[in-house]
């Protein structure tokens, strides 16, 4: 008989499937030993079992349910199982793109981790009018929504425009590849006014995506400030920036936009806020 089947354990052994994994296929009847002794209940697998047992290890290493693998055992049809694991590979695919956009999701927050740690690490000795510079801004793809807010008050972030802007964008399957945006529609200084005011909410993604509501950001002058902190005190730091444009001849030249460096989506911690501000502006007359 030893010669003809082999027991569990070295079915175990030959084909690296744990005894444990053998006497639940058993129970279920996946793999029935061809031989179980009445006196000590060992059992005794076939060689064409050993066979089998190698595919349904197989099958279930590219994610098939026992399931679909008993169905799979039954079939004959080498065309219907063809379908059956081109219909694998297919979700295999989708989950690895899947698996990829959250790879570069992550990526994206532990980078965004890091330059807040750096500017964070500074911060009891920050001075925010070191941040003041003059630069071309970078062009990126942004995915966004224009609302009108009602008696809007720039005093704290818009936590549920913010979640659905994120979300929306994984709806439409967008690889989120940067920093939450917000632009104020309305003159400098407009958003911390209680009156009716457009504002503009926006996540930089993957700049190969075909979406008509996919757009381009940036590739402008600009004025730009970072401020770290509470972000009912950003007023503040709108004041020295505007004071520090004026001091160099400049002109506001379009609408200013927040880009969230760190934000409470991040950290839950509103004193560790980093907000990059960004004006447009062009030389003054």
């Amino acid at each position: 008989m030893k010669d003809k089947y082999y027991s569990i354990g070295r079915v175990s052994e030959i084909c690296n499937i744990p005894i444990k994994t053998l006497r639940y296929y058993d129970k279920i009847n996946v793999m029935v030993p061809s031989i179980r002794q009445e006196n000590n209940n060992y059992r005794y697998y076939s060689h064409d079992q050993m066979v089998r047992l190698f595919i349904i290890k197989r099958l279930r290493y590219l994610g098939f349910s026992l399931e679909e693998v008993r169905n799979i055992l039954k079939e004959d049809d080498i065309q219907k199982i063809e379908l059956i694991v081109t219909k694998k590979q297919n979700s295999i695919k989708d989950e690895i793109i899947e698996l990829n956009k959250k790879y570069e999701e992550a990526a994206t927050l532990k980078n965004k981790l890091e330059s807040a740690q750096k500017i964070l690490e500074n911060s009891n000795n920050y001075n925010v009018e070191s941040s003041f510079k003059l630069e071309k801004q970078r062009e990126v793809y942004v995915f966004g929504k224009t609302t009108m807010m009602q008696s809007y008050k720039n005093e704290k972030v818009s936590l549920e425009k913010w979640i659905d802007i994120i979300e929306s964008a994984k709806e439409r399957n967008l690889n989120i590849q940067g920093d939450i945006l917000v632009s104020y529609h309305t003159e400098m200084f407009g958003q911390f006014i209680h009156r009716d005011c457009e504002v503009e909410f926006s996540i930089v993604v993957e700049n190969d995506i075909k979406d008509a509501e996919v757009k381009k950001f940036g590739n402008f002058l600009a004025a730009n400030a970072i401020h770290v902190g509470d972000y009912s005190d950003i007023v503040h730091t709108y004041i020295s920036l505007k004071r520090w444009i004026e001091e160099n001849e400049l002109m506001v030249d379009g609408p200013v936009t927040e880009r969230f460096m760190l934000s409470p989506v991040d950290l839950p911690n509103t004193e560790q806020n980093i907000v990059k501000i960004i004006v447009p502006v062009k030389p003054g007359n």
